[in-house]
């Protein structure tokens, strides 16, 4: 089970990150044909709220442990290496897919990394 508030998270950085995908789609679509850069930007779109869900998953499994008395570092790693074979995996499955753009598919993992720093900067919590 996953918190409310972790979904509400991930349905944000969706929603920011197919309004990112308009932008990286309309650039990409200069060098590479549209239906690559749209497929390729979706699908790491995809891989990026499948990425989010299982990191939710995670947390939510670490601190219910925490909770209980147990050590979640185990846990965390494990996790945190089938995330990655998990990427890796639809990465590969880009590259040899020959309507898909590898770049276009890359780039959406990165959103996070722009997406949550803006919002705490734009949007200011009271408390």
């Amino acid at each position: 089970m996953v918190n409310k508030e972790l979904l509400k998270e991930i349905r944000f950085l969706v929603i920011c990150s197919l309004c990112i995908d308009i932008i990286l789609i309309a650039v990409a679509a200069l060098f590479v044909p549209f239906v690559n850069a749209l497929c390729g930007a979706l699908l790491g779109t995809v891989l990026l709220t499948a990425d989010m869900f299982f990191l939710s998953l995670t947390v939510h499994g670490v601190v219910t442990g925490a909770k209980r008395g147990r050590d979640g570092s185990k846990k965390m790693v494990i996790d945190y290496l089938t995330r990655l074979l998990f990427l890796g995996a639809g990465l590969f499955i880009a590259v040899k897919i020959p309507f898909v753009s590898i770049i276009c598919t890359a780039i959406p993992l990165l959103y996070p990394k722009l997406v949550f720093p803006l919002r705490a900067i734009l949007v200011k919590k009271e408390g």
